[in-house]
């Protein structure tokens, strides 16, 4: 109906040009005027009728068409506006990668291995992981995302309960619910998002999959980041990644990024908080040139009854089946601080950066690890990548757990991003005691769709 009226009103104003016409004559005439003689309004509209050129009618109705239209055009702006504010509709995106990985079968139970998929069971093709997004926004700076996944098996059987890493890897395989979150853009530095999301604490983890150089992300963010969790943050806005990982990202360029969340600290998909206890996390990225940006980020966490385990931890299998810590110093679980100290430089086709993690903690044993990791864009369609990972579950022991890995690869983009072949190689030593035969290859291929 609004629409109508506009068109109503914009139709009876064009009935009217001559008048228009005339109005325009009248003002282009006083322009000329006045900077010849310096003439007033008033003095130039006396000529004019004297000169019988307009009439007190014709002047009264130029003035009154001038003003509908100054209406008509505030009107449709405000339409605009208004139309704007609507809900939009439902957004919907996804993502495929099918693996081959191929990896040397020593005695892996001797060695760090960085996932479920990182396991000979594993070996040959396999879905990595399947991703599909709804998100959108519902009114102005009111935001959603909703994100499920299908990795690897349709869930974790193949996963054996009875490791060390048993709740960190059977998260990785099977259907789940990865993100589900809304955000409330207050400001661009005031923005609080609430659900289940990405904590926020690393930048290596808050680079999107789909645009990662390499297969997996460092070793010491699958082992010791903060990942997704139930809770709150309050932030600011993000646009783009903290660094130059993927090739034609956008890069987040504002001068400062700043998070502080409050989380269940127990992982994704639990119903409840399981020990009464929260995860704190603040977070800061700076960047004082367009070209580099330091970052600095903490975690205060402490592990639950069950369905949580550290790296290597001392968690076990009760009689129901449960994933249980055992009580020290009268407290269950353990407090864990963990520190993430990051940088990145992006200079052409030149893209560099560097992931410090170090966790310790009542009942904790310090871990560290860090990963740095360069690439550079040889063509807009080929990437050259290489990564340095170096990680200890356990600075007190020397073993074969102490590991540093070295990744060669490339990327072939054939339709960007949409359409991506990635090729890893990392060779894989033990820092202390026996050498494992457990360098892996891995190739896929991605689709955005």
């Amino acid at each position: 109906m609004f629409d109508s009226t506009i068109q109503n009103r914009r139709d009876s104003w064009i009935k009217q040009w001559p008048n228009v016409f005339l109005l325009g004559i009248f003002f282009s005439l006083t322009i000329v005027v006045n900077s010849s003689a310096e003439l007033s309004s008033d003095e130039l509209i006396q000529i004019l009728k004297e000169k019988g050129v307009v009439t007190d009618e014709d002047i009264k109705r130029a003035k009154e068409l001038r003003k509908e239209k100054e209406i008509l055009i505030e009107e449709e702006k405000e339409f605009r506006v208004k139309a704007a504010r609507r809900p939009k509709s439902v957004n919907f995106k996804g993502r495929v990668q099918a693996r081959f990985t191929s990896i040397e079968n020593g005695d892996l139970n001797e060695a760090t291995s960085q996932n479920a998929f990182d396991q000979s069971e594993f070996e040959g093709f396999v879905i990595r992981r399947v991703r599909l997004q709804w998100f959108g926004e519902v009114v102005d700076q009111w935001k959603y995302h909703v994100q499920i996944s299908a990795d690897g098996d349709h869930n974790a059987d193949k996963v054996d309960r009875v490791e060390p890493d048993y709740e960190l890897r059977k998260d990785e395989v099977g259907v789940k619910l990865q993100d589900a979150y809304f955000t409330y853009e207050m400001d661009p530095y005031f923005n609080v998002t609430v659900g289940q999301f990405k904590s926020r604490f690393s930048p290596s983890y808050l680079t999107a999959g789909p645009v990662l150089p390499l297969c997996e992300r460092p070793i010491v963010i699958d082992k010791l980041a903060r990942k997704r969790e139930i809770g709150i943050s309050i932030e600011s806005a993000k646009k783009g990644q903290l660094d130059g990982r993927g090739l034609g990202a956008r890069i987040h360029d504002n001068p400062i990024f700043y998070a502080v969340g409050f989380y269940n600290g127990n992982g994704l998909n639990h119903l409840r908080n399981d020990n009464d206890n929260f995860m704190a996390t603040a977070m800061i990225v700076v960047r004082p040139s367009p070209h580099v940006n330091f970052g600095l980020s903490y975690a205060y966490d402490h592990t639950g009854y069950d369905y949580e385990t550290t790296v290597l931890g001392d968690a076990k299998v009760d009689a129901n089946g449960n994933y249980v810590f055992d009580v020290e110093d009268g407290a269950v679980g353990k407090r864990l601080n963990i520190w993430d100290v990051n940088s990145a430089l992006d200079v052409g086709p030149v893209h560099f950066q560097i992931e410090y993690i170090q966790q310790h903690g009542h009942g904790f044993d310090r871990a560290y690890g860090y990963g740095i990791q360069g690439q550079i864009d040889l063509t807009d369609t080929f990437q050259l990548t290489a990564r340095y990972d170096e990680f200890d579950p356990n600075v007190d022991a020397d073993n074969s757990f102490d590991s540093r890995w070295y990744t060669l690869g490339c990327n072939w983009f054939l339709h960007g991003q949409n359409i991506k072949w990635q090729l890893n190689y990392t060779f894989r030593e033990e820092m202390h005691g026996n050498d494992v035969d457990n360098d892996v290859l891995i190739t896929h291929f991605q689709v955005l769709f």
